[in-house]
């Protein structure tokens, strides 16, 4: 066991908990502060699949084109506006860059690590802690509303079954209807099943971890933000400045007014999701993270009520039946740190719904909800210590996999910390120079 020394995680979401479970395991004294509620942002109410399958990144072949079609569309999946903000200019040139075909499998390989390990950990975990989360592992489907995608993914199953053992049954016709009798006959042309696959309910699983370390001895700390951090010599930071701050608070202040007080420690994880951009300057390098804004829908399960989750593809939108409740989410939006509740987007998620399924709401919703997920232009977390400080270590960025991902990312920064051999290669999940990545904020 690694000497017991102090560690600070900023960010109380899921993989802030994630990571001070398992550097409490290593024997350290752990402190998690939030800027708000502890797993109150992109943690809360996302769809809460646990799913293995989701091995390819967003960018790939025929992104860019496929992206603009849903722009391009009445109300449709995805919306940009870039206006003058020159950050999102360039990462969505980055993102550009990474649309080819070398890129997608090598993230996918970084992705399939962190899947993998994480999936197996929940089966374990969850069960052993007694965690009511509403976890089931019974697969997800694919729901595919035209024969042209369907049938184009066969080429995907195919790669996806050979390089990384996750393959998928194809149910056409009646096989799909008699899979699962929530859906609608005669409207969608098939779909693929992924067995691996499993979901829960996220906050659910946050409030079950949360109490497990506060038993364990974790100290947790809200409503507190990071002014900056006390450099202990050049190449360590010896503490975090933080002042309190309103839960509603969208962005970081220009100029911190009042009193503000040293969190001493001797290592330091930033798990600050969407908003680590804003330590960018801090750390010394460009975490390349915009805020791609999803919603959900929350209510109680509908009569005839779907048995797997499953994932509408042309219309991007989610079902997740759950143990309490129902849940219908997804769409993207890169309109910055927007915090408005867009209803037009929440009467998206009920269209993708409605066509497809027998009875797609609820009698009573329950939350109309929105988060910032911390996009990448390659699809990556960044999980790596700070090219400024070599005892502040980065998790961030985890795209739409935050959930899927975070016992994997929680083991890796562990052994970063306390300097064991680390069992998944981190390389993937490098850092790189702030000269090499241009724009900090």
């Amino acid at each position: 066991m690694a000497e017991s020394k102090r560690v600070i995680v900023i960010g109380g979401g899921i993989i802030g908990l994630a990571s001070a479970h398992f550097l409490a395991e290593a024997g350290q004294k752990v402190t998690v502060i939030d800027r708000g509620q502890i797993g109150a942002a992109c943690s809360f109410a996302n769809c809460g699949l646990i799913s293995p399958s989701h091995v390819f990144p967003l960018p790939g072949p025929g992104a860019v084109r496929n992206g603009i079609a849903a722009m391009l569309k009445k109300n449709g999946p995805l919306r940009i506006k870039p206006g003058l903000n020159l950050r999102l200019w360039w990462w969505l040139t980055q993102f550009g860059l990474h649309c080819n075909l070398r890129d997608r499998m090598s993230g996918g390989h970084g992705r399939h690590a962190l899947l993998s390990y994480s999936r197996e950990f929940y089966v374990n975990f969850i069960p052993e802690r007694k965690i009511d989360c509403d976890f089931e592992a019974k697969g997800c489907l694919m729901v595919h509303g035209s024969q042209k995608t369907l049938d184009e993914f066969d080429e995907i199953n195919a790669v996806l079954d050979k390089e990384f053992d996750m393959g998928a049954e194809k149910l056409v016709g009646d096989e799909l209807v008699a899979k699962e009798p929530a859906i609608k006959p005669n409207t969608a042309a098939g779909a693929w099943y992924y067995p691996q696959d499993a979901h829960l309910r996220p906050n659910m699983l946050v409030a079950g971890w949360k109490k497990l370390l506060v038993d364990a001895g974790v100290e947790f700390i809200e409503s507190t933000s990071v002014a900056g951090f006390e450099t202990n010599g050049k190449t360590k930071a010896g503490g975090v400045r933080v002042y309190k701050s309103p839960d509603s608070k969208v962005e970081r202040p220009k100029k911190f007014s009042g009193e503000t007080e040293l969190l001493e420690a001797d290592s330091f994880v930033v798990a600050t999701g969407s908003w680590t951009p804003f330590l960018n300057r801090e750390l010394g390098c460009n975490i390349p993270i915009q805020p791609g804004k999803g919603y959900s829908l929350t209510m109680q399960r509908p009569t005839i009520c779907p048995e797997f989750p499953m994932i509408f593809e042309n219309e991007k939108v989610a079902i997740t039946p759950m143990a309490s409740g129902y849940r219908i989410g997804s769409t993207m939006e890169f309109v910055g740190y927007n915090n408005t509740l867009q209803s037009q987007r929440l009467g998206l998620l009920r269209e993708g719904a409605s066509k497809y399924l027998q009875e797609p709401l609820g009698q009573a919703v329950e939350l109309e909800w929105f988060g910032w997920r911390p996009m990448t232009p390659n699809g990556l977390p960044r999980i790596d210590r700070s090219p400024r400080f070599r005892n502040v270590v980065v998790a961030a960025g985890h795209n739409m996999i935050g959930v899927m991902t975070a016992p994997a990312t929680g083991l890796l920064v562990s052994e970063l910390v306390t300097g064991k051999e680390t069992t998944l290669d981190p390389r993937p999940y490098a850092i790189r120079r702030a000269s090499q990545d241009g724009l900090l904020r």
